[in-house]
């Protein structure tokens, strides 16, 4: 794989060269906590899947903070890369290292210290408080390990070695099934055997990453000789887009639990950890492919190829689309296989449950387009357009539909409010991109 030429290799052979690699880097958060709801929800019960889909959000901002480092650093290094500029690409990466330690060690610091005072404010009660602070106390003790993981993918793929990102989540993954088998079954450790196998899984997944930099040509000495301030903001600037649409998922799950538990109640909490889990396998998958195209597209636009670049996208639109219908689809038609994998669901689950999910997850068909398109303007430098529709999409947006759906339709607007999001998204990125063809690769 590292022998291609991105500048000059055929365009659909480099684009699905990486795409598998990508995909499965992107899904290792996904992974952990998709094998940690299927587990609890078997071994625990649904009040197991209640307290860790309060605790969520910590692993949407594990993963922004990571993404926000890795991709704008890994963006930038393959830019330097396009135009020649090794050096300062080299430098990009060692900036992009010491700023996410730091912010990771502060992290760990307050989340360690105040940890039941932000569970309460995600939403734990005096029924559940127990269950999050056993699983949490494990994550955030190990906050670290998760923002390196979510780093090390980008930074590792677009140094031009994606298929050790796909040989790190398949070794960490199938570790973390395996332990979580063992911890909650036969070891009844419950939560904290759950919490466990989830963080020794992340730690093999970094190792097997770092040994990207055990090779004599990938070992960059750290020297924070020509480093900047304005180095940063650039990595920051490159890379808040993927924070901001992180974060949102996050900042979702929790203004849904809020809003579930005061118009449907704790059954509602139950089908909305089902529908997080979903929500997260897919938003990983399109991440996955929109990021296979960022080394190629960010190295293209250095060099100016802009056939190139527009020729990529052409196959990442059509390979989103594709995958956005296909799981949709099964959703749709496995339903009620859907939710008793996840828990032992009564009637009264499985009644609410079908048709909420439905209604939830046909934003597949959309949301693949939006974050595509949001990845797209990342990798051509226009970070401003992509940080505009993160924002728009995950926070303005969902704060306004949240709060007005279930007062127009009831508790079961809720479910609406991510669909509908979503196409608001796509016709004001269709409207921009129609009144400024210049960026519209389609044509």
């Amino acid at each position: 794989m590292s022998s291609l030429d991105l500048l000059k290799d055929n365009e659909k052979k480099v684009f699905y060269h990486y795409l598998i690699p990508s995909i499965c880097s992107t899904l290792v958060n996904s992974i952990y906590i998709l094998v940690d709801t299927l587990i609890i929800g078997q071994g625990v019960g649904a009040e197991g899947i209640s307290a860790l889909n309060i605790f969520l959000p910590f692993y949407s901002l594990y993963m922004g903070i990571g993404l926000m480092f890795g991709i704008g650093a890994g963006i930038l290094i393959s830019t330097e890369d396009g135009m020649g500029n090794t050096e300062k690409s080299k430098k990009y990466f060692i900036t992009s290292i010491l700023c996410v330690s730091l912010v990771a060690i502060i992290l760990t610091l307050v989340s360690s210290f105040n940890l039941r005072k932000i569970s309460y404010i995600l939403g734990a009660n005096e029924s559940s408080i127990d269950l999050v602070m056993e699983y949490g106390r494990y994550i955030v003790y190990s906050t670290p390990i998760f923002i390196c993981t979510n780093f090390l993918g980008p930074i590792v793929r677009n140094r031009k070695e994606p298929n050790l990102c796909m040989v790190a989540v398949l070794l960490g993954a199938g570790l973390n099934i395996v332990l979580d088998y063992i911890f909650v079954f036969p070891m009844q450790m419950g939560m904290k055997g759950a919490a466990m196998a989830t963080v020794i899984g992340s730690i093999t997944t970094s190792l097997v990453l770092l040994t990207h930099f055990i090779k004599k040509k990938n070992r960059i000495k750290i020297c924070i000789n020509g480093i900047s301030f304005d180095m940063v903001k650039k990595i920051i600037s490159c890379g808040s887009s993927s924070f901001l649409m992180e974060v949102a998922s996050g900042f979702v799950i929790f203004i849904f639990n809020i809003q579930i538990l005061k118009y449907i109640g704790d059954n509602g909490i139950v089908v909305y950890g089902i529908i997080s889990n979903c929500i997260i396998v897919g938003t990983s998958l399109f991440n996955g492919i929109a990021q296979a195209t960022q080394p190629v597209i960010a190295t293209n636009h250095g060099a100016d190829e802009v056939n190139r670049v527009k020729t990529v996208l052409k196959y990442a639109m059509y390979t989103t689309i594709a995958i956005g219908i296909i799981l949709f689809a099964i959703i749709f038609v496995f339903t009620k296989k859907v939710i008793l994998v996840f828990v032992k669901a009564d009637e009264s689950i499985i009644n609410m449950g079908i048709p909420s999910i439905r209604m939830y997850l046909s934003a597949f068909c959309i949301m693949n387009i939006n974050i595509l398109m949001c990845n797209y303007f990342q990798s051509i430098g226009k970070e401003k357009i992509s940080v505009s529709i993160s924002i728009i999409r995950g926070f303005l947006l969902n704060i306004i539909l949240v709060l007005i759906m279930p007062l127009v339709l009831g508790g079961n607007g809720l479910w609406l409010v991510v669909p509908l999001t979503e196409v608001i998204t796509f016709l004001g990125i269709y409207i921009y991109l129609t009144k400024r063809q210049g960026y519209l690769a389609l044509r």
